[in-house]
């Protein structure tokens, strides 16, 4: 039995927007104010991710629609390059791609609960969930819910995953519009202030913050990893990206000038938590701890969207006999792919109680750019391999949209090697170390 169309247009938008829209974007910009030392190049490289992503799912769409399964990357890397380079996208997003995350964010959630509980002085909450065994046990307990729901049907887990999405756009909408209705104009020269000199030598962390931003950006091509179950894929994956990907960009630059009018760059220069000192900044303390429960509402539904897109990428591995047969079995009563959930549940599950699942997000970040470079590589390779393959959908601007996409992200891959060596060969490495493995699992098969 295989996985059946019936994911509309507004559930795939949904999907993008919750894949991406996470912590990063309530993390980051302070931290690239502190090393870029300009309000001015925060914004423009919020914006210059955007047009990254875009080209990105742009460039993903001719790929989808050419090849409308399950899978994302996978699929289009077997198709175009072969078994091995499909195997490794697979193994990475195994081992780090959407479970290490599925682990991260549910430890965060918990970690904002135990935040908002310690500032209402809930002290009968905060035993539980200030102890870290038991705030590892509620995290697993959330992963085990959302595969509960996930299994028991594609619409009713959609339908869950979308009203939390709506939730997520809400609360950011919200954030936005009360924060410029608090400032006045006194904000304005901040967004262009200038707090040291960008010497040569410091160039590379440019490449490097816009790197950090493309972590945010993660997840524009979520709804390729289920391009199986999306109805009329022709016509409607490339709008699903292209909106998915646009409406996400505006709230990332708009939410980003609230932070940067909201308070003195010093207040948020290399501090992880801009969110929150914005929220203070603007709406006084009782605001800030409210922020601190929204933010938990935000993860529910990553955590959701991370458990519904991971398990296709097995589910296609699987069917092509690059793992595991069991995991290609989708359930007859509920339509799903019950074992691949199962297994990203339970490793999610692993990588919580291990404390690892922060550690793999940071040392494997550099892998996870690689393969959907490849893919858009790739896109080029089969404009030329397959020139007379229906095509419902063709990239615009072709091939300036593509290389655009690829030169950028090679960028950022060079500074990432030249600032974070250690934790870029590491992830180099891990990556390498999927290659006997492939082999090993061919001759067993």
């Amino acid at each position: 039995m295989e996985l059946k169309r019936q994911l509309g247009l507004y559930t795939g938008i949904l999907v993008i927007i919750a894949d991406m829209i996470g912590t990063g974007i309530f993390m980051t910009t302070g931290n690239i104010l502190g090393m870029t030392q300009s309000a001015l190049i925060v914004i423009l490289l919020w914006i210059l991710g955007g047009i990254v992503a875009l080209c990105g799912a742009l460039s993903y769409s001719e790929l989808a629609t050419m090849w409308p399964d399950a899978g994302g990357e996978y699929v289009y890397l077997k198709k175009i390059f072969g078994d091995l380079p499909a195997f490794l996208t697979g193994w990475v997003s195994l081992l780090v791609g959407f479970t290490a995350p599925v682990a991260t964010s549910s430890m965060l959630l918990v970690q904002y609960l135990n935040t908002f509980f310690v500032n209402i002085n809930a002290s009968t909450i905060t035993a539980y969930t200030g102890n870290v065994f038991w705030q590892k046990t509620i995290a697993s307990t959330i992963i085990i819910l959302f595969a509960i729901t996930h299994i028991i049907g594609v619409r009713k887990g959609s339908n869950i995953q979308n009203v939390l999405t709506v939730i997520k756009i809400g609360i950011v909408l919200a954030f936005i519009v009360a924060g410029f209705y608090v400032l006045d104009s006194s904000g304005i020269s901040r967004l262009y202030a200038n707090y040291g000199s960008l010497e040569i030598q410091s160039i590379p962390f440019v490449g490097l913050s816009l790197l950090i931003v493309m972590f945010a950006y993660t997840g524009w091509n979520g709804a390729t990893y289920i391009a199986g179950e999306i109805t009329n894929p022709g016509k409607n994956l490339p709008k699903i990206m292209f909106w998915g990907v646009s409406i996400t960009t505006v709230l990332y630059i708009l939410i980003n000038v609230v932070f940067l009018m909201s308070t003195e760059a010093s207040s948020i220069m290399g501090k992880d938590e801009i969110g929150a000192i914005a929220a203070q900044a603007l709406f006084g303390p009782v605001a800030s701890n409210f922020f601190s429960i929204t933010i938990a509402i935000i993860l529910l539904s990553s955590v959701s969207a991370q458990m519904m897109l991971g398990p296709r990428v097995y589910y296609a591995m699987a069917q092509n006999r690059m793992i595991f047969g069991s995991l290609a079995s989708v359930n007859e009563r509920f339509g799903t792919p019950v074992n691949a959930i199962l297994l990203q549940m339970l490793l999610a599950i692993i990588y919580v109680y291990s404390g690892s699942a922060m550690t793999l997000v940071i040392y494997m970040g550099f892998s996870l750019n690689i393969f959907p470079v490849l893919a858009v590589m790739g896109l080029i390779v089969a404009r030329k391999k397959y020139p007379n393959l229906h095509r419902p959908y063709t990239t615009p601007y072709y091939p300036f949209i593509p290389l655009t996409y690829i030169v950028l992200s090679i960028i950022m891959m060079v500074a990432a090697l030249f600032c974070w060596t250690i934790t870029s060969v590491f992830a180099i490495v891990v990556l390498l170390a999927g290659i006997p493995v492939y082999y090993i699992w061919q001759r067993k098969i």
